[in-house]
């Protein structure tokens, strides 16, 4: 069989077309939501918080993919954050950190509360993060999951100025 000249140049940019596709698929990303960030309500920007002083803690998550579940972090930082501080799977490298709480799930539309990672406190203890008195920052980064198909896991952050008291 014979093609002609036109459709074998078409099958052929078909296929290169196809296997960019398909490498792209392939490649894990990290992107910086577009859906916005959720509210770090409390503790406000510059609250004092004493070294084992428990203190308030309230994040209205952004929940832009409308997931069942929305995943959060929290980190304590010496340094404002910014997106491009965290790696490829949402963390801060251990080096940018002073603290980290860990991970939760906050439940949305009602669902039940996971107990593994369970739902954020709504308040917690200021550890001694071995650092004189200054500004610390409050970081919360919300995992952006079940989004339109083909879309990658996406990160929201907030952060508030946190004045630490030894």
């Amino acid at each position: 069989m014979r093609f002609s000249a036109v459709v074998q140049i078409a099958i052929s940019l078909a296929a290169v077309a196809f296997g960019a596709a398909q490498g792209a698929v392939s490649v894990k990303r990290q992107m910086e939501s577009n859906h916005g960030t959720g509210d770090l309500a409390t503790p406000a920007d510059g609250t004092v918080i004493s070294s084992g002083a428990t203190y308030n803690f309230g994040y209205e998550n952004v929940n832009g993919c409308e997931s069942g579940y929305s995943p959060i972090t929290v980190w304590i930082l010496a340094s404002p954050p910014v997106f491009a501080d965290l790696n490829t799977t949402g963390e801060f490298n251990s080096s940018d950190c002073l603290f980290s709480y860990g991970e939760y799930l906050i439940p949305n539309f009602g669902l039940p509360a996971m107990s593994s990672p369970p739902p954020p406190p709504s308040t917690l203890e200021m550890p001694d993060l071995g650092v004189p008195s200054g500004d610390v920052y409050l970081a919360v980064v919300e995992s952006l999951i079940d989004c339109p198909p083909d879309i990658p896991l996406e990160y929201s952050l907030t952060f508030n100025t946190i004045s630490y008291e030894v």
